[in-house]
C-alpha cells in the first residue's frame, strides 16, 4: 500500500513523498516549476543541461559520473517538462533503495546532496557559467528545436497546440524558439538561473521506503530548503471552456508521404481542477482511446479512412486532441466522420460493452501507473502543478462511479475549436 504525503518546507518549496516497499530502486525529483514562456524560455530549457555538466566540485561529466558509480550506479537526468501553463526543469533520479542492498544506508542523502549541487552549486568560470558548456548545449537545444519536425505525428500535434492557444501561454512551447535559442550566452544564461532560483516554485519528490520525516530531514540538510526572500511563482493554468469563436480549420503542406490530421476540442471545463474529469476520461478512451473505441472500430477499422486514430485527453489544460494518419484525398471524410463520432457519442451512442470496455481499459491504465516508480513521479508532478492532490486509486474508484449519462453529458460539453491538416506534399 502507497502512503503520500505532501509537506511545505518552506516558502514556495513543497516535498511530496510515496512511501512504499514496492520498488527497488527510489527515486526522486528537484523541479523549478516557471511560467511557460516569455524571454528567458529557451535560456530555462537549456539550464538543466548545463548545470548537470559540472558541480563546483565535480567539475565535469568524469567526476559526476564516478560520484555516481559510489553511489551504486545512481544516475541524474536533466528534465525540461511542460505541465499545464508552467515550465518544470530540474534533474530527476534513481539509485538502488537502500532497503534492498546491504551497505547501502546513506545512497538516498548522497544523490540528494548531488541534486543540490547540481542546482546551488554549478561549475563556474569568471562568474558565470563556462563558455564551452553553454555553446554546447546551446548547439544541442538548437537540434533539438529544429528535430521536432522530424516526427511528423507529433508535429502535427505541437502544431495544433500553438494554433488552438495563440492567445494563452500553453501555445508557447517547453523548449523556446530557434531565434531564442541562438541568443544563448554563458552571461544571459546565467542571468537567467539567478532569476529562475529566485522566482521559481521548487518542488521535491521522492518514491521508497524511507519515512517521510527522514526525506524530510535529508532534503533539510542542503541548500535546496534554504529560505528565499521574494514572493514564490505560483503555478497555475488557464481554462477555456468554449472555444473563443467559431471553429478554424488549417491547411499546411509538408514534405511528408502522410497526411496528418489534428482536431483540437474544449472540453467544457473539464480539467483536472474543474467539471467531471472522471467522466471526461471516460468518455475519451471510449471515444478514441482504446482499440474498442469508437474512432478505432468505425474510422480506422471499418471505414478505413485513416491508419491510425486516436484522442487524447489534456486534463492539465482542459483539452481533447484528437490525431490521425491519413491520404490526403480522405481530409474531408475522416474530419466529417470523426465529427459523427462524436455526434453519436453526445446522443448516448456508446453502448454498455464499450462503456464497461473503456472503463476497464482506463482502470488498467491507472493500476499499471502503481506499479511504475518514473510514472508516479510525472503523475505527481503534474499534480503539483495543478494544486491537486488526487492519487491515482482516488481516480480509479471515481472512473468506476462514473454513469453511461455523465459519460454522454461529457460528449454533449465538447466543442471543436481548431481542425489542423499537415498535407502529404512528398511525391
Amino acid at each position: 500500500m502507497q502512503q503520500v504525503t505532501r509537506k511545505k518546507l518552506g516558502t514556495g518549496i513543497n516535498l511530496t513523498c510515496v512511501t512504499t516497499p514496492k520498488f527497488k530502486r527510489a527515486v526522486l525529483r528537484v523541479m523549478l516549476l516557471l511560467p511557460l514562456g516569455g524571454a528567458d524560455a529557451a535560456c530555462r530549457a537549456c539550464l538543466p543541461h548545463v548545470l548537470r555538466r559540472g558541480t563546483a566540485a565535480l567539475p565535469d561529466l568524469r567526476a559526476i559520473g564516478a560520484a555516481l558509480d559510489e553511489l551504486y550506479g545512481a544516475r541524474v537526468e536533466a528534465a525540461v517538462r511542460k505541465e499545464g501553463e508552467n515550465l518544470c526543469i530540474g534533474f530527476l533520479a534513481d539509485c538502488i533503495d537502500e532497503a534492498c542492498a546491504p551497505g547501502a544506508a546513506g545512497t538516498t542523502a548522497g544523490v540528494i546532496r548531488l541534486l543540490a549541487d547540481l542546482l546551488y552549486a554549478p561549475c563556474l568560470s569568471d562568474g558565470v557559467f563556462r563558455a564551452a558548456d553553454t555553446a554546447g548545449e546551446r548547439e544541442n537545444l538548437i537540434d533539438r528545436i529544429a528535430g521536432q519536425k522530424n516526427d511528423p505525428r507529433a508535429w502535427a500535434a505541437r502544431r495544433l497546440i500553438e494554433l488552438m492557444c495563440a492567445e494563452e501561454p500553453y501555445g508557447q512551447a517547453a523548449l523556446g524558439t530557434a531565434e531564442q535559442a541562438t541568443r544563448i550566452t554563458e552571461n544571459k544564461l546565467h542571468a537567467a538561473y539567478q532569476r529562475a532560483l529566485g522566482e521559481a516554485q521548487i518542488e521535491l519528490f521522492y518514491c521508497g521506503t524511507l519515512a517521510p520525516d527522514e526525506v524530510e530531514a535529508l532534503f533539510a540538510e542542503t541548500p535546496l530548503v534554504q529560505p528565499r526572500s521574494g514572493k514564490p511563482y505560483l503555478p497555475h493554468t488557464g481554462i477555456a471552456a468554449q472555444p473563443s469563436g467559431a471553429p478554424r480549420e488549417v491547411i499546411e503542406e509538408e514534405n511528408v508521404t502522410q497526411g496528418k490530421l489534428s482536431l483540437g476540442f474544449r472540453t467544457g471545463g473539464s480539467c483536472l481542477t474543474g467539471g467531471d474529469p472522471a467522466a471526461y476520461w471516460l468518455f475519451q478512451t471510449a471515444f478514441g482511446g482504446s482499440t474498442g473505441s469508437k474512432l478505432f472500430v468505425n474510422v480506422r477499422e471499418k471505414q478505413s479512412l485513416c491508419y491510425y486514430a486516436s484522442a487524447q485527453f489534456v486534463a492539465s489544460k482542459g483539452l481533447m486532441i484528437v490525431n490521425s494518419g491519413i491520404e490526403n484525398r480522405d481530409f474531408a471524410c475522416a474530419r466529417d466522420e470523426i465529427l459523427h463520432q462524436l455526434e453519436s457519442c453526445r446522443n448516448g451512442g456508446i453502448t454498455e460493452a464499450e462503456l464497461e470496455g473503456a472503463r476497464k481499459s482506463l482502470v488498467t491504465s491507472w493500476r499499471a501507473m502503481l506499479d511504475d516508480p518514473l510514472a508516479l513521479e510525472r503523475y505527481w508532478m503534474g499534480q503539483a502543478a495543478a494544486g491537486t492532490l488526487v492519487s491515482p486509486e482516488d481516480r480509479i474508484a471515481q472512473v468506476e462511479a462514473v454513469t453511461s449519462e455523465q459519460v454522454a453529458e461529457a460528449a454533449r460539453q465538447t466543442t471543436l475549436d481548431t481542425v489542423y491538416f499537415l498535407k502529404g506534399a512528398a511525391k
